[in-house]
């Protein structure tokens, strides 16, 4: 369409559609609304509903400037205040005041959570900016570039027209179209040779008033009729890719973090799931089952297998482990959940499913030679133990005496230099021979989601891990799901939140089953 209609620009929605800070918006904006509608029922001794992100923020906030917003949810309250100042004192009562606080909150929350982008959206516009396509970026808040320069995107726009920009030329803000028309104008194009990507209804809406020559809806949130409704041309739940591989994007953009500084999971099961269904992977040794000093001892629970039979019966369970296939479905012992053992190599499910998508098969001549030569080299240093999986070798050397370590490390490095078709794989004191091939956990995942017809906007996976190999899916899901790392490991990490343990783990279940229910 952009090619049929000759478009010469396209500008991007910040939140919602390039970047994930909507979400950190609303969860500011329900912490400052909340507390001072709680303070006001207890003096005025009139209650008053507390902000509802799929419904309330939708409506009177999403797409509109800060101080809008404000009083489009106070009157929804009946409330009214008086305008204040944008110098206002944050939290004092006025518009501006409650606005400022707002602000506050948000900038706390961006700190805390970092920045996550839509690989998606990344990816098509690098395409389109590689046809040739003038490209813009607008939004109603003032933090825009502070956004953009966190996420490491500035260079992908030529103009920017935000909250800042906004105020200074005193335009108006959505549903008005004038943010859209000014971008257009400095872009140096017609309003008719542009096309918008707009998630807010607001926004699609201004981009239908403003003659605008596409508007398309972006349905993060499982609403496509009203982005039609409201005057979107199309809607796309996640935008096409053309010749850049999202991996390169991926690459690029993956937003890593302390583990030790991230926030706990913990009574934030409904700020996670934001209205959504989960759709819940986990990793077995260390998230379902205590890390033990011999693998074949890993059992899980009675409770732990409760748990997740509970948890599979209102929504999609997997769980992803380096263990064979059979061996992780025979330690859990359950029928309702799906199963992707060696790294994802070989996955089941339900009804029969069996698949090993990765093509590892032709690995195994080679797999079998290492396992071999592993065994006679090794077999002299206590504690070291090569076990066998149909598509992978793990040499465990937690048991091995320290000054020994890097010799068992030297013999794994050195068989698997032997064997193009084998590359190594980190984990918590051991090391893999893994199958050449590019393929693992995180690519296991999304092989389910697809499979499984999870790839909607109103499902969100859960990733929960603890190992190295769990980064892989932790990586794969930014952008689109939430990464849950379990303890901690030596490196940096994909995640966005933490649990402390195997107990931690079950009580976040637990808690997921309550808020299904």
């Amino acid at each position: 369409m952009i090619k049929t209609k000759r478009l010469r620009a396209l500008i991007f929605d910040l939140d919602g559609v390039i970047t994930q800070t909507a979400r950190v918006h609303a969860k500011a904006w329900k912490t400052m609304f909340d507390a001072y509608l709680e303070e006001r029922a207890r003096r005025d001794g009139k209650p008053h509903a507390p902000l509802n992100i799929s419904t309330d923020y939708r409506q009177y906030i999403d797409g509109m400037p800060r101080y809008d917003g404000v009083r489009n949810f106070l009157a929804s309250r009946e409330i009214t205040l008086p305008e204040g100042a944008p110098a206002d004192e944050p939290g004092i009562e006025t518009v501006a005041g409650l606005g400022n606080l707002k602000n506050v909150y948000f900038q706390e929350l961006l700190q805390q959570d970092g920045v996550e982008v839509y690989f998606d959206t990344v990816a098509f516009i690098r395409e389109m900016r590689a046809e040739g396509m003038r490209t813009a970026v607008i939004s109603a808040s003032k933090n825009c570039k502070a956004i953009l320069a966190a996420a490491g995107l500035e260079e992908l726009f030529e103009v920017r027209v935000d909250g800042v920009v906004a105020a200074e030329l005193g335009i108006k803000g959505k549903p008005s179209p004038d943010i859209f028309l000014e971008a257009a104008k400095r872009l140096q194009v017609s309003p008719q040779e542009t096309a918008i990507f707009e998630d807010a209804l607001a926004g699609v809406e201004a981009g239908k008033a403003g003659g605008l020559g596409l508007v398309v809806g972006i349905d993060r949130t499982n609403q496509a009729t009203e982005l039609q409704r409201h005057g979107a041309d199309m809607v796309l739940q996640k935008f096409p890719t053309l010749n850049t591989t999202m991996k390169n994007i991926a690459a690029n953009t993956v937003q890593k973090h302390d583990g030790n500084t991230l926030p706990s999971a913990l009574n934030k099961v409904q700020e996670l799931l934001q209205g959504k269904k989960p759709a819940v992977f986990l990793d077995y040794d260390g998230c379902l089952s205590p890390i033990v000093k011999d693998p074949d001892k890993a059992v899980l629970s009675d409770q732990m297998r409760t748990t997740l039979q509970r948890v599979a019966e209102l929504c999609p369970v997997a769980v992803v482990s380096g263990r064979d296939r059979a061996n992780v479905e025979q330690l859990v012992k359950l029928d309702n959940l799906y199963y992707a053992g060696s790294h994802g190599f070989d996955i089941s499910g339900p009804n029969n499913m069996h698949t090993e998508p990765g093509g590892a098969a032709a690995a195994i001549p080679a797999l079998d030679k290492a396992q071999v030569e592993l065994n006679e080299r090794l077999r002299g240093i206590e504690g070291a133990l090569v076990e066998r999986k149909r598509y992978a070798i793990a040499v465990h050397y937690r048991n091995v005496p320290e000054e020994q370590v890097n010799q068992v490390i030297e013999v794994a490095q050195d068989v698997i230099a032997k064997h193009d078709e084998l590359k190594p794989g980190p984990g918590k004191k051991i090391m893999e021979l893994k199958p050449n091939l590019d393929w693992h956990k995180g690519k296991a995942v999304h092989w389910l989601m697809e499979e499984l017809d999870l790839n909607k906007p109103d499902i969100i996976p859960l990733y929960i891990g603890d190992d190295l190999t769990d980064e892989d899916a932790f990586a794969a899901l930014q952008g689109q799901g939430i990464g849950i790392l379990v303890g901690e490991h030596d490196e940096e990490t994909a995640a966005t939140y933490r649990l402390e343990s195997v107990d931690e783990v079950q009580v976040f279940l637990e808690a997921l089953i309550q808020e299904l229910k």
